[in-house]
């Protein structure tokens, strides 16, 4: 049993709507983890001899998704002070372009814009979705907060034109300049630390219809990686956790080695294929929550509760 922890954003800077992990908790989750477990790079551990074996000191590993710069600013030197070797997995498109996500553009433009009238009257959108106005900052910060978990049960193209019109509309605001560019990554490198894909637009992938698109996502990601790095990355990691078989199967064909997703569980080598590895997602929580994520106990207190 492995335990992958997936983590983010890590600043001392709060953000109402995705709050990143303070440093302080990073700190207190490195400190904890690496006194608890052996603590090893998944790329290292998949393909050796210890895989699958049985650990009196139990295994895990640190990942990173997206390649924001607060990961080289505040979480690289607290990696280093417990000399854990992380994997990070970078929107490539995000890198070359210096803009955060689809899912944080989105929550940033509502938050910040002064533009009032936005028609968003998409019949594939439910009807409390279905807008022609948000008049003050607080409607905007609670509409966002309805549409975004929905716009990520949507196919992709029709979530691509809920993106499209609000980029269209809220012009008025600039895209945060958020992440870590090619020479960040080269210094994480450098470090020991892996780089591995997370596509080139942190599309999701298990939502994709078009075999074509699917392959242009991964390869294009890989190739760009290859190309400022020197090698194509053994790992996918799955934008939002979506995934199918369609997904593991063209992740496989174009020459990724590991996919990840998240489940928020341990990952068994005996259950699990290296393409759907099982990952814990931590956050900026009260460390006693936290805590309770690391050791797996909240998701087996919820499964109790669940089948009682």
């Amino acid at each position: 049993m492995i335990r992958n922890f997936l983590f983010h954003r890590v600043n001392p800077e709060r953000d109402k709507l995705w709050d990143p992990m303070s440093v302080d908790l990073f700190d207190k989750c490195i400190r904890y983890i690496s006194k608890k477990y052996n603590v090893i790079q998944f790329e290292e551990l998949a393909f050796s001899n210890d895989y699958k074996k049985n650990h009196k000191r139990k295994l895990a590993t640190i990942m990173f998704d997206d390649g924001y710069k607060d990961n080289i600013d505040f979480a690289a030197p607290i990696l280093k002070k417990y000399d854990i070797k992380a994997s990070f997995y970078v929107v490539t498109e995000c890198i070359d372009k210096n803009i955060p996500t689809w899912t944080h553009v989105l929550e940033h433009l509502f938050q910040f814009t002064s533009v009032v009238n936005i028609d968003m009257s998409f019949n594939f959108l439910p009807q409390e979705l279905r807008i022609f106005k948000l008049s003050s900052h607080e409607e905007r910060l609670n509409y966002v907060g309805k549409l975004k978990p929905f716009l990520k049960t949507l196919s992709h193209d029709n979530r691509q034109m809920v993106l499209n019109r609000v980029i269209e509309v809220y012009n008025d605001i600039e895209f945060p300049k958020l992440m870590m560019n090619w020479d960040d990554l080269r210094k994480l490198r450098e470090e020991g630390h892996y780089i591995g894909s997370h596509t080139v637009t942190h599309c999701m992938l298990g939502t994709m219809d078009n075999e074509n698109d699917i392959i242009s996502e991964l390869t294009l990601s890989g190739k760009r990686i290859q190309e400022e790095l020197g090698y194509f990355p053994l790992t996918i990691s799955y934008p939002v956790g979506s995934f199918n078989k369609t997904t593991k199967d063209l992740s496989q064909k174009v020459g990724y080695k590991i996919g990840l997703a998240v489940k928020q569980n341990v990952h068994n080598p005996y259950k699990e294929d290296l393409y759907e590895v099982s990952r814990i997602e931590l956050y900026n929580e009260p460390w006693w929550k936290t805590r309770l994520r690391i050791t797996n106990t909240l998701e087996s207190i919820k499964s109790f509760i669940r089948y009682r």
